[in-house]
């Protein structure tokens, strides 16, 4: 570990930094997250050898919620009553490595790739509707082939190589170290990083998107949903003002929003 010239706090390796992007702190539920997913049908989905939690409300056409990085599904309750009021079931699951779900190490590619597995479980959601890394899992899964009416997009990235940048500049790694972290996110996603990144990710936006972001956002840069919504030609952008990266989960005219977008929205580009 180095040393910045005239810091005191070391500089951390490459590879202690790579552990800390693709190992999240794993959080549980709150009182109240635990209360709303006691409501639901407990599920399971099987990805890579993982059994990975999930839940399930309701009948009529599935929507499908992806929470966030060191989140887990308890966060994305709020969206659940207002859609199964809209005559939608629900489905949510906690992404590998976090929350109740089995593994450690995990990526926005890995998380992709358990929607695809969720898919295989569920059926092909109506709509889906992601928080940050959750919606690049969506991305992900539609540019592999997962189809839907339509899709929420909050506060997510639209490139995974600036997210790495950023978190390796954020430590403090010079040019070289933070090529290392680049190379060995490559590694374990076993395919370029240019699989996360706009160019690629376009053969999905096939349906109608409504991207929902706080200008001030201080954990995701309001310029990664500008974007996605300039690449995305069925896209609406949205700003929803003082609400930050988390309290958007909790911001009823949001909730409001994604749910009348998904009633309303589910004709083809």
């Amino acid at each position: 570990m180095a040393t910045l010239p005239g810091a005191t706090t070391p500089v951390p390796s490459a590879a202690q930094v790579f552990h800390v992007l693709t190992h999240p702190r794993r959080s549980l539920p709150s009182a109240d997250d635990a209360a709303a997913l006691a409501g639901a049908v407990r599920q399971h989905v099987l990805h890579r050898g993982h059994l990975l939690a999930a839940w399930s409300w309701g009948e009529g056409p599935p929507v499908l919620l992806l929470h966030g990085w060191e989140s887990h599904a308890g966060h994305m309750a709020g969206f659940v009553s207002s859609l199964l009021r809209a005559g939608f079931s629900v489905w949510a699951m906690d992404a590998p490595g976090h929350g109740r779900s089995e593994g450690t190490a995990t990526d926005a590619v890995d998380y992709g790739r358990a929607v695809l597995s969720a898919v295989d479980v569920m059926g092909l959601p109506h709509a889906i509707i992601g928080h940050s890394v959750g919606s690049a899992a969506a991305l992900f899964a539609f540019s592999r082939g997962v189809t839907v009416q339509a899709s929420v997009h909050l506060a997510g990235p639209s490139s995974m190589v600036r997210v790495l940048r950023r978190g390796c500049a954020s430590a403090g790694l010079d040019l070289d170290a933070t090529q290392q972290v680049l190379d060995q996110m490559a590694a374990q996603i076993g395919e370029p990083l240019a699989v996360m990144d706009l160019a690629q990710l376009q053969a999905g936006f096939r349906h109608r998107a409504l991207i929902l972001h706080d200008p001030e956002d201080l954990e995701m840069p309001f310029s990664e949903s500008v974007a996605l919504a300039q690449a995305w030609q069925g896209s609406t952008l949205e700003a929803v003002a003082q609400i930050g990266h988390r309290r958007i989960l909790r911001t009823p005219s949001v909730i409001a929003s994604a749910t009348a977008f998904v009633v309303h929205q589910g004709s083809s580009v």
